[in-house]
C-alpha cells in the first residue's frame, strides 16, 4: 500500500498555503513530466528553472535508487488530468495540503483514508531510521525529533492507481517547486514523505490500530 504524509509546514504556519500561481506551476510541472515534454512553455516562466531541476534531480535519483525507477502508466492521460485541474484552481490562495491531494489524484492516486497523527519520538525512529534518507540517520536524529516529534502530521493510505516511482517524482517536483529554501534551511524541514517499505507499514498500523 503507497503511504504519504503531510509534514507540519503543510498543514499550518506560513507555508500552508501557496498561490494559485504557484499551485499552476506545480500542476503544469507534473503534466510535462508525464508527457515527457519537461517544463517547456507549459510552466510559467518565475517557476520553469525549479522545475527543470526536479526533472535533472529525479533523472539522477533513479540511476542508483531503486524507489525512483520506472515509468509513468498512462502519461498522456495524465498530464491531460493536471491541466484540466488548473482551470479549477480557485483564484487567490490554495491550501497546500488540498493541492498536494489534487495532485497526486492528477497522477493517478486516490487517497483512501487520511489520519491526523502526532508521531513522537518511537514514530521518528520507525519513519526515517531506516533507508529512507540520503544520509546517516543518527546525525540528523536530534533535528528530525524537534522538528516531528510533537507535531501533527496526515497520514494518507493511498489508492495506487499509478507506478510506485511517480510518488518520488511528484515529492520531488513538491519540493522543488512549493518551497523556495533559505540558505542553510533544514533540508528535511519540507512538505511530504513518501514511503516506501517498513516506514509504510508501521503508519498503517498506527492508523489502523494495529501497531504503536
Amino acid at each position: 500500500m503507497p503511504v504519504v504524509f503531510c509534514k507540519p509546514d503543510a498543514l499550518s504556519g506560513p507555508r500552508r498555503t501557496v498561490t494559485r500561481e504557484r499551485a499552476v506551476a506545480l500542476l503544469t510541472a507534473l503534466a510535462g513530466m508525464c508527457s515527457g515534454t519537461g517544463a517547456g512553455t507549459l510552466v510559467p516562466v518565475p517557476w520553469r528553472s525549479a522545475a527543470e531541476r526536479a526533472a535533472v534531480q529525479v533523472s539522477e535519483r533513479a540511476r542508483t535508487e531503486t524507489p525512483f525507477q520506472g515509468a509513468v502508466r498512462e502519461g498522456g492521460t495524465a498530464s491531460a488530468q493536471l491541466l484540466k485541474m488548473v482551470d479549477a484552481l480557485p483564484a487567490g490562495v490554495v491550501a497546500t495540503s488540498e493541492l498536494l491531494e489534487l495532485s497526486l489524484g492528477g497522477l493517478g492516486f486516490g487517497v483512501r483514508s487520511a489520519h491526523r497523527l502526532v508521531l513522537g519520538e518511537v514514530g521518528v525512529d520507525a519513519v526515517y531510521a531506516g533507508a529512507t534518507t540520503t544520509t546517516e540517520y543518527e546525525p540528523v536524529r536530534a533535528r528530525l525529533l524537534e522538528y516531528l516529534a510533537a507535531e501533527e502530521v496526515e497520514v494518507w493510505d493511498l489508492e495506487a492507481g499509478q507506478a510506485a516511482c511517480v510518488l518520488q517524482w511528484w515529492k520531488t517536483y513538491v519540493r522543488h517547486l512549493l518551497l523556495d529554501r533559505r540558505p542553510g534551511e533544514y533540508l528535511l524541514r519540507n512538505l511530504v514523505h513518501v514511503c516506501d517499505g517498513p516506514d509504510a507499514d508501521y503508519l498503517l498500523g498506527r492508523v489502523h490500530g494495529t501497531g504503536h
